[in-house]
């Protein structure tokens, strides 16, 4: 194999296809089932499709994901999370083009799996939590912590571009991200 510059940019996914969950747009004629994921986009102003053209794209599924490599570098999920991933993917062989670093790791699994992507491509992640609902739902949404951090402070307010707040351990991040509070908060 020759290497190119273009390679660069590529992250490379091991993992394994989900065979019980099946995204919808991949059902009945190829370009009927791409109109009907764009047409889910089209609500919004922008001309871009490219998440609705990877959705609706030949062969898309998704598979769990236990590890990805990026710039020489192999990294451990620390937990499986769904990806947006196409075909059934490649074998992984113990080469630089199929693990993307020079040394592998002492050995992978015989069914994992490598997808390469550009890092830029768009894709879609689901994490998935699983235990009873007061452990995924009620703890996890209605915690005081997080009910005391909701209502504190008199107009409180979280501003920032693609500011996140998720889980327990609530974060808050983004592009000058910030909580702002003109109450007493915690």
């Amino acid at each position: 194999m020759t290497e190119i510059l273009a390679k660069a940019s590529t992250v490379l996914l091991f993992g394994r296809v989900v065979e019980d969950v099946q995204i919808n747009a991949t059902r009945g004629s190829g370009s009927s089932a791409k109109r009907a994921a764009k047409s889910a986009s089209l609500e919004h102003r922008g001309a871009s499709h490219a998440l609705a053209d990877q959705i609706a794209a030949e062969g898309a599924c998704l598979a769990r994901i236990y590890a990805f490599a990026y710039e020489g570098d192999y990294f451990e999920l620390a937990r499986p999370t769904l990806y947006l991933v196409h075909g059934i993917g490649d074998d992984v062989l113990g080469t630089i083009e199929t693990t993307g670093i020079t040394a592998t790791p002492d050995t992978f699994a015989s069914d994992v799996r490598v997808w390469a992507y550009d890092k830029a491509d768009l894709s879609v992640r689901l994490d998935v939590d699983t235990g009873t609902l007061e452990e995924i739902l009620v703890d996890t949404e209605a915690s005081s912590d997080r009910l005391r951090a909701r209502f504190s402070g008199q107009n409180a307010r979280i501003s920032g571009q693609n500011v996140r707040v998720s889980g327990q351990n609530a974060r808050v991040s983004g592009q000058n991200a910030r909580l702002r509070s003109s109450g007493s908060g915690d």
